[in-house]
């Protein structure tokens, strides 16, 4: 059965005001604060399961305006001209790096030292969610608070979608209601769509996805820190690397086929390569020669259950290194678009429909 636009925003922001209510509260408590490196003024020390290290200044919370901008990187080695720009819209605050596994000084490192943003940050704190369903500690909702830049690191989105608490979604959202700068590389630029796939039943090929896009390993729907910059899109990272063309169609012939009408955009961003968007505009930046890959897909699309996808409708650009323009991403005049068909799960250029060289 379809569910209207408003029936899936409805159940995405069930309950956040409340959890908003909770989070504030508990920012406002006082306590001793404790972090691995020394005291941070006015936010609790980390509770069981947190781990909060990095490089976190004096401790006094620093208030500039930050840059409102959005960056997504797609694995492997960071674009460091577009993570500088990152660290820059901080403007001299805090920066304040999430994960669920991983080291706790390596992007304080490069966020402060080894890039040299101007200006440089007050801080730039790590919180790893060791045990994520006990994020919801108020050292980690008040820091969050205080951010002027939030950065989501790779790993596994279902650890940030599915087993964070809401209260983290909420904190994340009321960040770039107040305009804080995100970005986030692999799972983290994944799970900031307006939808996402949340890997609940471990990862999925394009070969598993196009064969049965229907299929539980198939697990997409409306991300829980979605942002307003990606809406009606849905992001994938490691994209040429891991040949996930395929399975990104079958997450756009998915949504389509139960939560949307008209069209959906996905994203497949190649390893060291970036996106920037920052008021109507974006910028594409590259490491090691990779893209982003623009799809727009408006259907029709046959998704049942033990049968391979089909899916018509479908649009593809190639983003490279320097490209830019206006956001969001006009598939109307753009330049060397392809059209795509999938039929009974087979990926192939719609040499009929008319498309080609701009």
């Amino acid at each position: 059965m379809e569910k209207s636009r408003d029936d899936v925003l409805a159940w995405r922001l069930r309950g956040h005001i409340v959890a908003t209510a909770l989070a504030l509260a508990a920012c406002a408590e006082s306590g001793p604060a404790t972090s691995l490196e020394g005291p941070r003024e006015g936010c609790p020390e980390p509770g069981a399961g947190t781990t909060i290290g990095g490089l976190t200044g004096s401790g006094a919370d620093a208030t500039p305006s930050p840059v409102r901008r959005l960056v997504l990187m797609g694995g492997g080695p960071e674009e460091d001209g577009a993570a500088r720009r990152f660290a820059e819209a901080a403007a001299g605050g805090d920066i304040v790096v999430l994960r669920a596994t991983g080291s706790l000084t390596s992007y304080p490192d490069y966020f402060s030292a080894e890039l040299s943003p101007s200006p440089y940050p007050a801080s730039v704190t790590t919180i790893r969610t060791d045990t994520p369903p006990l994020a919801d500690h108020p050292g980690v909702l008040c820091r969050l608070d205080r951010a002027e830049a939030i950065w989501l690191a790779g790993g596994s989105q279902w650890d940030y979608l599915g087993r964070w608490p809401q209260s983290v979604h909420v904190a994340i959202t009321e960040a770039w209601r107040r305009g804080a700068a995100m970005g986030g590389t692999s799972a983290g630029a994944v799970s900031m769509g307006e939808a996402a796939f949340d890997a609940r039943h471990g990862t999925v090929t394009s070969a598993e996805a196009l064969a049965d896009p229907a299929g539980v390993s198939v697990s997409v729907g409306p991300s829980s820190m979605p942002q307003p910059e990606l809406r009606n899109m849905i992001v994938d990272s490691h994209f040429t690397e891991r040949s996930r063309e395929g399975r990104l169609l079958a997450f756009l012939g998915r949504l389509l086929a139960e939560d949307r009408s008209g069209s959906f955009v996905g994203i497949g961003i190649d390893e060291g390569a970036a996106l920037e968007i920052e008021d109507d505009s974006y910028r594409m930046s590259s490491v090691r020669g990779g893209a982003v890959w623009m799809y727009e897909a408006t259907g029709p699309a046959v998704v049942q259950s033990g049968r391979p996808l089909s899916l018509d409708g479908i649009r593809r650009v190639r983003l490279a290194d320097g490209a830019s323009g206006r956001w969001p991403f006009l598939f109307d005049e753009a330049e060397r678009v392809q059209a795509l068909v999938v039929e009974e799960g087979v990926v192939r250029v719609d040499a009929g429909s008319g498309a080609g060289a701009g």
